[in-house]
């Protein structure tokens, strides 16, 4: 992957399905990662940011909270902002 997210994972939830009220497409139930992030700025000075990944190894997700992890993400940006997401073909997460 060329891109790698390293963090603290913080935290492991589920969200139900549910309907795009744009589109009227129904969104299928999904697993999310909490991970503390450190972000280096251009000033050497850090910045926390707590980024949420939709996972696909819940499991292996849960067993690392409160540990530091790398893992293999792609990005996208949406609203000005950039999104990342976990790459399914290696979901489970580094340490």
């Amino acid at each position: 992957a060329m891109l790698t997210l390293n963090g603290l994972v913080q935290n492991v939830f589920s969200k139900p399905e549910s309907l795009d009220k744009a589109t009227g497409e129904l969104r299928p139930a999904s697993t999310h990662a909490q991970i503390l992030a450190e972000n280096i700025l251009e000033s050497g000075e850090k910045r926390l940011e707590m980024v949420t990944l939709k996972i696909h190894a819940p499991d292996a997700f849960r067993k690392l909270v409160g540990q530091v992890v790398r893992v293999p993400v792609g990005a996208f940006v949406s609203n000005s902002k950039i999104q990342y997401y976990s790459l399914k073909a290696e979901s489970a997460p580094q340490q």
